[in-house]
C-alpha cells in the first residue's frame, strides 16, 4: 500500500515538472486583471494624435489649409497601489516589433516566446528611492514640457522675423488655442543636450545606450516618438546603464542584450535589432495600431498572447487613410484607461482596458 501511494506521487510529481518546462519559456500570466487587485504601476493615459489646426491663406479667392501638430505627446504613469513606488530604474521602451507589419521570422527566431523585444528605451535616472510616486498619484511625460501654443507663436514670429516679414496675424490661425500647455510635466523623454524644443527646467529620462557602434556608427537608443503603430512598454532594467554600454552586442561565444534577428516583411528580408527584456521585468504596456492596420502581437506569440491580449487606438485607419473632412473628429483625442466606478481597468488588453477620450490635460478647468 505505501509502494502504491509512492508510485502515484512521484507520477504526479513528473507530470508536474513537464508541465513546467512546457511553459518554461512563455510568456507569464501578469499578477492583476479586471477583477483583482492591481500591485503594479499602469500606464494611465496615451496621447499621441496633437490637434488640428487651420491656416486662412491670402488667396484669390481666399483658401485655407489644414495641419497637425505633432509634438505635444505626453505618457502617464499611476500608482493604483496603497504602497508608494519608486520610478529609479524603470524605463519607457518602443517594441521592436510594428502591431502594423506581418513579420515571418527565419529558422526558430521568433523571440516573443522567450522576452519581450524592444527597439528604443529611455530610463529614469536615480539610485533606488529618488523618485517616490505615491498610492494615487500621476505623473506626467511629456515629449516637450512646454505650452505648446505660445511656443507655435513664437517659433513662428522667429521664422518670418528672419525672412523680413511682420509677426503673424494670430486671427488667421483656428484651432492654436487647444494646444497643450504641458510646461508643468513631470519629466521629458526628449533631451536638452540634444533638442533645442526641450525644456531645460524638467527634467529628463535617459537614454540607455548614445554612442558609437562598430557596425552602425553613431548610435542613439534613446526613446524617441509615440506613433500611431507601436507598442509602448514601462519595464525595469535588467541591468545598470554601464553595464548595458560594454555588453550590448552579441558577438562569437558571447551572447548580449541586443540581438540581431533577421526576419521577412512582405517578402523581403529585414534585420531586427532587438534588445531582451525578460518577461518578469516588464511591468506594463499598451498596443497602439489602428483596427484596420493591424498585423501582429508586438509582445507575444499569439493565440496564447498574455502580456496584452489586443490594440487600440484614436482612430480606425491610419491617419493617411483618414480623410481630411474626419481631422477635427480626432483632434485632441487620447487613449485613456477605463475606470470601473471603483479602480481601473487592467485585463491586460488594451482594446478592453483603454477608451478614446479627450486628452485629460486638454480639458479646461
Amino acid at each position: 500500500m505505501m509502494r502504491t501511494h509512492i508510485y502515484r506521487f512521484a507520477l504526479v510529481m513528473l507530470c508536474l515538472s513537464a508541465l513546467m518546462a512546457c511553459r518554461r519559456n512563455e510568456a507569464p500570466q501578469r499578477r492583476s486583471n479586471s477583477s483583482s487587485s492591481v500591485d503594479h504601476l499602469i500606464i494611465k493615459e496615451v496621447f499621441y494624435t496633437g490637434h488640428a489646426y487651420t491656416q486662412k491663406l491670402a488667396t484669390t479667392p481666399p483658401s485655407t489649409t489644414s495641419n497637425w501638430s505633432s509634438d505635444e505627446a505626453y505618457i502617464a504613469i499611476y500608482n493604483p497601489t496603497s504602497e508608494v513606488k519608486y520610478l529609479d530604474g524603470l524605463a519607457l521602451a518602443s517594441t521592436a516589433l510594428d502591431p502594423s507589419e506581418q513579420v515571418e521570422f527565419e529558422g526558430n527566431k521568433d523571440f516573443r516566446r522567450e522576452y519581450v523585444g524592444v527597439s528604443l528605451m529611455s530610463y529614469f535616472p536615480g539610485s533606488g528611492k529618488e523618485h517616490p510616486i505615491n498610492p494615487g498619484q500621476t505623473i506626467i511625460i511629456a515629449k516637450y514640457a512646454i505650452d505648446h501654443a505660445k511656443n507655435f507663436f513664437t517659433s513662428l514670429d522667429k521664422m518670418l522675423e528672419e525672412s523680413g516679414e511682420k509677426p503673424a496675424d494670430r486671427t488667421l490661425y483656428t484651432g492654436v488655442d487647444a494646444f497643450l500647455d504641458l510646461s508643468k510635466a513631470d519629466w521629458e523623454w526628449t533631451n536638452s543636450k540634444t533638442d533645442s524644443k526641450n525644456n531645460p527646467k524638467v527634467p529628463d529620462l535617459v537614454p540607455i545606450y548614445v554612442g558609437t557602434d562598430e557596425d552602425e556608427d553613431d548610435l542613439d537608443l534613446g526613446f524617441v516618438d509615440v506613433t500611431e503603430t507601436s507598442g509602448i512598454a514601462l519595464v525595469k532594467l535588467p541591468w545598470t546603464a554601464e553595464d548595458f554600454a560594454k555588453n550590448y552586442r552579441d558577438s562569437e561565444g558571447h551572447q548580449g542584450y541586443r540581438h540581431t534577428i533577421t526576419a521577412r516583411v512582405t517578402h523581403h528580408r529585414k534585420r531586427l535589432r532587438v534588445i531582451e527584456i525578460p518577461f518578469d521585468k516588464a511591468v506594463d504596456c499598451i498596443t497602439l495600431c489602428p483596427k484596420r492596420a493591424y498585423k501582429m502581437n508586438p509582445y507575444s506569440k499569439e493565440p496564447k498572447a498574455t502580456f496584452d491580449k489586443g490594440y487600440n487606438a484614436v482612430s480606425d485607419d491610419a491617419y493617411k487613410s483618414t480623410p481630411e473632412s474626419d481631422s477635427k473628429k480626432y483632434s485632441g483625442m487620447s487613449l485613456i484607461r477605463k475606470w470601473d466606478g471603483k479602480k481601473f481597468v487592467d485585463d491586460n488588453n488594451s482594446t478592453s482596458d483603454f477608451e478614446v477620450k479627450p486628452a485629460s490635460l486638454g480639458v479646461k478647468k
